[in-house]
């Protein structure tokens, strides 16, 4: 852990690109209280007082929000750990957040897999309680996720009891990170009782995913219905929902982790469920932002986000601009959070007021970059006020210099 900058000097950065929607020409930067300062430009800056401030130079780095990561932590069997497999398992955590910060993210959802057919032993707790206890003190912010797995090993009727007893065991997790527990479920497990689930969720306030596929896994292994029967399922809910005015809270959309349709009309259709998705590997990002359907994006744990970026850039089928890729994993993830006191949704835009939350990246060239590499722009009209991206050839990636939080340098660590 980093010291919390409790007696820290404000700090001013330069020499460097900020990107910043508000200042997309700027190239230095305030940090302060935790908090971004100011935005503008280096020569500014220069006039400021150099004697009261702590002086970074970038050396023609980019600094952009930092990214939203997803970690696994495996919970155990039907029986759970026991005391000495929970507290690895709370290892586990830590390891997984530092190796976010190693990938530039500032926030990433922590999923713990839970059985339903062990839900009454006491390690299932304990497995809580330890996993999540030592992720509220990381400095990267971790969303909690309990993804409830098996209940297709159990009878009709005591599916849903077995959502509810899980749902009842996320208050403490609530308490220990200051934000709300989400619940996850295999699609392929409840698609027959989507209603029952998403009343169950709504009643109890939670958000919801509902997990198609992992990257590299295909949505046959976890015995997902097809896309079109999956949309049809979510509308068919969300119409019966509102009939009973009983829709999603606001603030808690329900999410389809790893959906992907190379289909127009399913996410058209889709678009209707107020459901939004999170894309897991390579999807048809374009698609979906091109037909209003909220949508963010996320690579592996150890993948660098600007691969997960290019792939998106450089899509056979549905390519996408750098900007839109890039907004899926930092704006896009963010905004797919669950609301809370204290959401990190001010991190996804480095602006004056936010949360001083970024990554420096060493970038060989910056551009507006479009899908159609012929009008990528090495420089743009000012008017047009579009921030700069790395250029993204397919080949190279920018390299990860430094992850602030808080205005925090949490990686490299600097002690």
């Amino acid at each position: 852990m980093t010291d919390n900058g409790a007696a820290r000097r404000a700090r001013v950065l330069t020499n460097g690109t900020i990107h910043s929607p508000t200042e997309p020409y700027a190239d230095a930067m305030l940090v302060e209280d935790g908090l971004i300062a100011w935005v503008g430009s280096a020569e500014t800056a220069e006039t400021f007082d150099a004697s009261t401030l702590e002086v970074e130079d970038l050396d023609r780095a980019l600094v952009a929000p930092a990214f939203v990561g997803w970690a696994d932590v495996a919970g155990g069997g039907s029986s759970g750990p026991d005391s000495a497999g929970v507290q690895g398992l709370a290892a586990a955590a830590v390891q997984a957040l530092d190796a976010a910060a190693a990938q530039g993210c500032g926030a990433v959802r922590l999923n713990v897999e839970l059985s339903a057919t062990g839900l009454s032993e006491p390690s299932a707790s304990e497995t809580l309680e330890a996993v999540f206890s030592a992720a509220a003190a990381h400095a990267v912010r971790a969303y909690p996720v309990v993804t409830l797995t098996g209940l297709s090993l159990l009878d009709t009727g005591d599916r849903m009891e077995a959502l509810e007893r899980a749902v009842s065991m996320l208050g403490p997790v609530d308490l220990l990170l200051d934000r709300p527990a989400a619940v996850q479920l295999l699609v392929g497990e409840v698609v027959d009782q989507l209603l029952e689930v998403r009343l169950v969720a709504a009643q109890a306030k939670r958000q919801l995913l509902l997990r198609v596929a992992d990257e590299g896994e295909s949505a046959t292994s976890n015995q997902a219905p097809a896309p079109a029967e999956l949309v049809a399922a979510l509308v068919d809910s969300t119409s019966a929902m509102r009939a009973q005015r009983r829709s999603t809270p606001g603030g808690l959309p329900t999410v389809l982790v790893g959906f992907d349709s190379a289909e127009r009309q399913d996410w058209e259709a889709l678009l209707n469920t107020g459901v939004q998705v999170l894309i897991r590997g390579r999807g048809h990002l374009a698609t979906a932002l091109s037909v209003g359907v909220p949508v963010s994006a996320v690579g592996s744990p150890d993948e660098n986000p600007w691969a997960v970026v290019t792939r998106h850039v450089h899509h056979e089928q549905d390519p996408v601009s750098v900007r839109a890729g890039f907004n899926a994993q930092t704006r896009g993830a963010y905004r797919s959070l669950p609301e809370a006191s204290g959401t990190a949704a001010t991190a996804a835009q480095l602006d004056p007021g936010a949360r001083a939350t970024y990554g420096v990246w060493e970038v060989d060239s910056l551009a507006v970059q479009t899908p159609d590499s012929r009008t990528a722009a090495w420089s743009t009209d000012v008017r047009a006020r579009t921030p700069l991206l790395p250029y993204l050839d397919g080949e190279t990636l920018p390299a990860l210099r430094a992850t602030v939080i808080d205005g925090d340098q949490v990686h490299p660590r600097t002690s």
